[in-house]
C-alpha cells in the first residue's frame, strides 16, 4: 500500500514538464522514477495530440491513460487505445474556421485537429517552423487549399495562434460564439483553443480518477497555463510552476521552480516524496 499522500500525479508537459531543447531532464525522469518506485502513478495532461505527444509517453514508459487535447481525447498505454471523448462534427468546425478568418483582423494561423491528423491550410514563416521543430514521423499534418476542403469527419479541436499581444482580440471573438456547443481556452500565451463544450483536463482527470478508483484529494497536478486551471483547482495539491501565468500562480496551493529549473522534480522531491518519508517515520 502507498504512503504517498497523493498518489496519483499529472503533468502538463509544455511549459511545465519539458525544459530545455522541449526535452525531459534526466532530473525529472529520475524524480519521476522514485516517484513510481514508491507506489505512485504518474501520467501526463497535454494540449498536445497523440502524435505530438507519443515520444513522452514511450519515454517516460506511462502505463495508465494519458490525457490528450485538453482533455478531449484519452490514450491508453496497455491497449494503443485512443478513445476520444467528445468530437466537433466537421460541418461546425468549417464554420468556425470560416467565422475565424472573417471577423479576426489579427494575424493568425489556424490548425484543425482530427483524431490522427492535424490540417492546415498556408501559415505564416514562424507557424511553420514551430509545427517542423515538432514534426515526428508519427505526425500527419495534411495541408489544404481551403478548409471548406476539409474531410467529413469528427475533429477534436480548432487552435488559433496569434501574437500574445493580439490574443485579447482573439479572446473577444471567441465570446461571440454562444451559438456552437463549444468552450474556449488559453493554453500558451499564444495559443487559443476551440474544444467540444465540457472538454479539459480537469473533466478528463476526474474520468481518470474514478478508473482508478480514486478521490480528488488522492491527485497531485503541476501544470502553468490557463488550460491547466481547472485540473489545479481539482486537485488534493495543485502546484504552479516559477514561471505559471499569473492566474496559475494565483490558484496554487504550493508554487515550484521554473520548469526550465526542473520544476516536475522539485514537486516530487520537496513536496510528495518528502510528506511520505515524514509519514513513515512516525
Amino acid at each position: 500500500m502507498s504512503l504517498l499522500p497523493y498518489p496519483l500525479l499529472v503533468s502538463d508537459v509544455d511549459g511545465t514538464l519539458l525544459g530545455a531543447g522541449n526535452r525531459i531532464s534526466s532530473e525529472n525522469k529520475r524524480s519521476i522514477a522514485r516517484f513510481r518506485e514508491h507506489g505512485g502513478i504518474f501520467t501526463l495532461a497535454t494540449g498536445r495530440t497523440y502524435m505530438e505527444a507519443k515520444r513522452f509517453i514511450d519515454e517516460l514508459r506511462l502505463d495508465v491513460p494519458v490525457i490528450l487535447c485538453n482533455g478531449a481525447l484519452l490514450f491508453d498505454p496497455a491497449s494503443g487505445h485512443l478513445s476520444p471523448v467528445a468530437t466537433l462534427p466537421a460541418d461546425m468546425i468549417r464554420q468556425l474556421a470560416a467565422n475565424a478568418l472573417e471577423r479576426l483582423s489579427c494575424p493568425k494561423d489556424l490548425i484543425i485537429y482530427g483524431i490522427d491528423v492535424i490540417y492546415i491550410t498556408q501559415l505564416r514563416p514562424s507557424t511553420e517552423a514551430a509545427l517542423a521543430a515538432e514534426k515526428t514521423e508519427d505526425l500527419k499534418v495534411v495541408s489544404l487549399p481551403s478548409f471548406n476542403d476539409l474531410p467529413d469527419v469528427p475533429y477534436l479541436k480548432l487552435v488559433v495562434i496569434a501574437d500574445p499581444q493580439e490574443m485579447h482580440q482573439v479572446i473577444a471573438w471567441s465570446d461571440t460564439l454562444t451559438a456552437f456547443p463549444i468552450d474556449a481556452t488559453l493554453s500558451y500565451d499564444n495559443y487559443f483553443e476551440i474544444l467540444p463544450r465540457g472538454m479539459s483536463k480537469g473533466a478528463a482527470a476526474a474520468k481518470l480518477m474514478e478508473r482508478l478508483g480514486m478521490e480528488p484529494k488522492q491527485l497531485a497536478a503541476i501544470g502553468d497555463h490557463c488550460n491547466d486551471l481547472d485540473m489545479l483547482k481539482l486537485a488534493g495539491l495543485g502546484a504552479a510552476v516559477g514561471n505559471a501565468h499569473p492566474e496559475v500562480l494565483k490558484q496554487a496551493d504550493v508554487i515550484v521552480a521554473r520548469h526550465d529549473e526542473h520544476a516536475v522534480s522539485h514537486l516530487i522531491e520537496h513536496h510528495l516524496l518528502s510528506t511520505a518519508s515524514e509519514k513513515t517515520a512516525k
